[in-house]
Parts: structure tokens; C-alpha cells; sequence
């Protein structure tokens, strides 16, 4: 894995009940193939269940409880739309606590979807340009946002894409956002 882009980083993928199956699958595969290791974060208890069309999916084994899990342990993070799962994690507040602690940091974080309803407070979002699924448009506005309709948007490390349709290419940017980070830097601070 040494001889791979993103050999030797691991990425946290945040999830709970009702992620966006897709949304968390197609990441996964890339990361993968560009050689980092994922990890899934979750309040579940062992297994998290996804959202497949319209009923539910696979379940997939949850790695750290995201009560345990500290940002600098990783290189990355995302974070798979999925209203279902959103409204938990927004009023949890390790998901909380994570997710800032990626934004303050400037480390890789790629929100996708409905997701995007976390970043969703003015401390977080304000004057920063994003997109998302056209649900939670209002609410990034009504806190500050410059939502853009787009495929994808990526400013500084922050990468925010509108659902299926840009994850491919987002990916593709992520990787070398991921690729370019210099996690000792977060670990020192």
C-alpha cells in the first residue's frame, strides 16, 4: 500500500442509522483504491444500517465509537448525506464535536448531501461557500452560507458536494486535498 497515493492515511467515515448508502460506498471505493484505510465512526452499537433507495440497506460494521474517536487520529473525513442519519447526528455532540474540530483544523473533510445540514451554524459555515442537496439549502443560507448550485465545491480544505451526482469527481479532488495534508502539523497544534 506504501506505493499507493494515499498509503499509510485513514480516513473517518461518520455515519449513523439511515446514512445514504451510495453516498458512503462510492467514497469508500475510492479511497480505497488510492490505498487509504477507512474507518467507520458511529454512536451504533457494532453495526450501522444504511439507506439504499427507498428502504433500508446493508449494515456495515462500525470500527471506533464516536465517542473514542479524536480528529487527529485521522487523515480525513467524511460525512454521507442521509436524512435519516443527519437529524441524529446534528444533536449529537461527539458528531458535533468532531465535525468542528475538522473545520477549526483546516484538515480534509468532504460533507455530502443532506449532510450538509451539520455545517449549519454560524461558527461553522458563515461566509464560506458551499453546495448540498437543495433541502438544506435554506438553512445553510439563513446561517451565513454562499450556496452555490454545483456539482461539487471545494474551499480550502473543505469539500461539500451536492449528493450522487458530484461525488465521483469531488472524490478525485478529496484524494489530493487528502494527499497534500500534513496530519503531524494537526497533531503538534
Amino acid at each position: 500500500m506504501a506505493d499507493k497515493l494515499l498509503g499509510g492515511r485513514i480516513v473517518a467515515v461518520m455515519l449513523a442509522n439511515g446514512f445514504n448508502e451510495i453516498e458512503f460506498t462510492e467514497p469508500q471505493k475510492r479511497l480505497i483504491e488510492a490505498g487509504a484505510t477507512t474507518k467507520v465512526v458511529s454512536r451504533a452499537n457494532g453495526l450501522v444500517n444504511g439507506w439504499y433507495e427507498d428502504s433500508w440497506g446493508h449494515f456495515f460494521p462500525v470500527d471506533v465509537d464516536l465517542a473514542e474517536t479524536l480528529s487527529v487520529d485521522y487523515d480525513g473525513l467524511i460525512i454521507p448525506g442521509g436524512m435519516h442519519a443527519i437529524d441524529k447526528m446534528i444533536n449529537d455532540p461527539h458528531s458535533r464535536r468532531i465535525l468542528k474540530a475538522f473545520i477549526r483544523a483546516s484538515m480534509p473533510t468532504i460533507i455530502v448531501g443532506d449532510a450538509a445540514k451539520m455545517l449549519a451554524r454560524k461558527e461553522i459555515i458563515q461566509g464560506r461557500t458551499v453546495t448540498s442537496s437543495i433541502n438544506v439549502r435554506a438553512e445553510l443560507e439563513a446561517n451565513g452560507a454562499i450556496w452555490k448550485d454545483a456539482p461539487f465545491i471545494v474551499e480550502d480544505a473543505l469539500v461539500t458536494v451536492n449528493g450522487i451526482e458530484g461525488i465521483r469527481d469531488a472524490m478525485e479532488v478529496f484524494v489530493t486535498i487528502v494527499d497534500a495534508y500534513d496530519n503531524e502539523d494537526a497533531k503538534a497544534a
